[in-house]
């Protein structure tokens, strides 16, 4: 079985939402995964996770771009959480949470903001997995943003929770893919879904 067929059969059997229409995108995040489909082991601290666009074609769903990426943060957050329950790092789901805006204050830059409420896993005991640890629901500021050109072994500064982008050209690629979007061209304040699967359940 395809990758594409794999993720759209997993999202069907959790009643996640799909876009089927023309010119229509789906983000996903697949955890612990290269962009060519390969499984690898994870490994905390490295843009080891893909950033996909699936989109239909006449009814054939395709992966029309995939990217390295992270949905976990380094580190360097892990250690030095933002919030004293522990860094954040997004439960697998999927969530109507993000718009098109302005990430950062230091290097701002085009990227998808948090704008609905978003699950994530606290990492109190700083071992850089889920298991066990409290969920918090809200508004984190969980956003789509790229990796500052961090190596593709040291997140580093880059990820505190948020979905990140390795490469910032290749994020601007996302960008103009996701603005491409026919309901974002329709409505520029449309909100877009994003889900988040682990690699190991596909």
């Amino acid at each position: 079985m395809k990758l594409v067929e794999k993720i759209v059969k997993y999202m069907e059997a959790n009643d996640y939402e799909l876009a089927t229409g023309a010119g229509e995108k789906n983000i996903i995040y697949v955890e612990g995964m290269d962009p060519d489909g390969t499984l690898n082991a994870d490994t905390p601290n490295h843009f080891n996770d893909a950033r996909l666009l699936l989109g239909f074609h006449k009814g054939i769903p395709t992966i029309e771009a995939a990217w390295e990426a992270t949905t976990e943060p380094g580190y360097y957050y892990t250690d030095n959480p933002m919030n004293p329950k522990g860094a954040a790092r997004i439960a697998f789901g999927q969530y109507w949470a993000w718009q098109v805006g302005l990430h950062g204050y230091s290097h701002p830059h085009e990227a998808l903001i948090q704008v609905g409420p978003v699950r994530v896993h606290r990492d109190w005991n700083r071992d850089m997995m889920r298991t066990g640890d409290a969920i918090d629901e809200g508004y984190f500021g969980i956003n789509q943003h790229h990796g500052y050109g961090h190596p593709k072994n040291d997140i580093h500064t880059a990820g505190a929770g948020c979905l990140v982008g390795h490469d910032p050209d290749q994020h601007f690629d996302f960008m103009d893919r996701v603005k491409s979007d026919l309901r974002y061209i329709a409505d520029p304040d449309f909100v877009f879904p994003t889900t988040i699967i682990p690699g190991n359940k596909l």
